[in-house]
């Protein structure tokens, strides 16, 4: 009975420092994992939305399209959308509004 209970002691706090080591080491990397995804969020804070670009240059290519075809309200989209381009550039609207007055830029041309 003697050795059992030293067996099993020994046992115990064998796999209770294995234990404690391995929670120490996926604890560790854990932080570290996370000190390296805060850096690349705050990299990326400046950095548009890449498929609302996308989607941005397909409806200025829409719309230069459409300009071409038709006469009677191409004057109307044309200032708009020059204004609206001259607005984006200059940093005066944000990049879901400017999608959007596209959007309702494209609607007119229809």
């Amino acid at each position: 009975m003697n050795d059992f209970l030293t067996t099993s002691t020994a046992n115990f706090f064998y796999f209770l420092l294995a234990g404690s080591v391995i929670v120490y080491l996926i604890l560790k990397f854990d932080k570290r994992n996370r000190q390296k995804l805060n850096k690349v969020l705050l990299q990326a804070q400046d950095v548009q939305p890449m498929y609302m670009k996308k989607s941005i240059e397909h409806k200025l290519n829409a719309l230069k399209a459409a300009n071409l075809d038709a006469k009677a309200t191409r004057s109307i989209v044309e200032k708009e959308l020059d204004e609206l381009v001259a607005d984006y550039d200059k940093g005066q609207i944000s990049l879901p509004d400017y999608c959007n007055k596209l959007n309702r830029l494209l609607a007119m041309t229809a």
